[in-house]
């Protein structure tokens, strides 16, 4: 049997417990020191700040005018700042405008009727032929179109051909 691995420890020779207690009263002085420094610690920074609110009061000078009025607005044309409840306003206003009637110059006595109406006045009536009178000089003697058929002018030698 091995005499090294017995269950009694005994300590090597010179090494054993402490027997005496630890000394309180440095430990305690230790801590109030800590509590005291911190407690000068605080009202230091509290005074630091006292004295930099006071110097900054005396050194503050009233702001400029610039800074302090609201800005003025920039010249037109700007940039929309609410896109989308513009874009729906601008479309309700065209589609009133498109679709009711109105008056465009009252003492001239222009008119404004909706798309629909007037599409069907131009499919009855047609589109309002020119006079004679009123086409240039370098247009004459050519043919127009109508809707029976083309008439031509006198003085058109092709067409009287024919």
């Amino acid at each position: 049997m091995d005499i090294r691995h017995r269950h009694e420890h005994e300590p090597p020779a010179g090494i054993h417990h402490e027997t005496r207690d630890v000394h309180v009263r440095p430990l305690a002085w230790l801590g109030v020191g800590l509590a005291m420094l911190i407690l000068i610690s605080m009202v230091a920074v509290k005074g630091i700040f006292v004295f930099l609110d006071r110097q900054q009061a005396q050194n503050d000078v009233a702001p400029l005018p610039m800074m302090t009025q609201r800005p003025q607005q920039p010249p037109e044309p700007r940039l929309q700042t609410t896109p989308v409840p513009n874009r729906k306003l601008i479309v309700e206003q065209e589609s009133k405008q498109l679709n009711t009637y109105g008056w465009v110059d009252s003492r001239s006595g222009v008119v404004r009727i909706p798309v629909n109406q007037a599409m069907k006045l131009l499919a009855e009536r047609g589109l309002p032929a020119r006079n004679e009178s009123s086409q240039p000089s370098g247009v004459s003697g050519q043919t127009t179109g109508t809707a029976a058929g083309s008439e031509t002018k006198p003085g058109n030698k092709e067409t009287e051909k024919r």
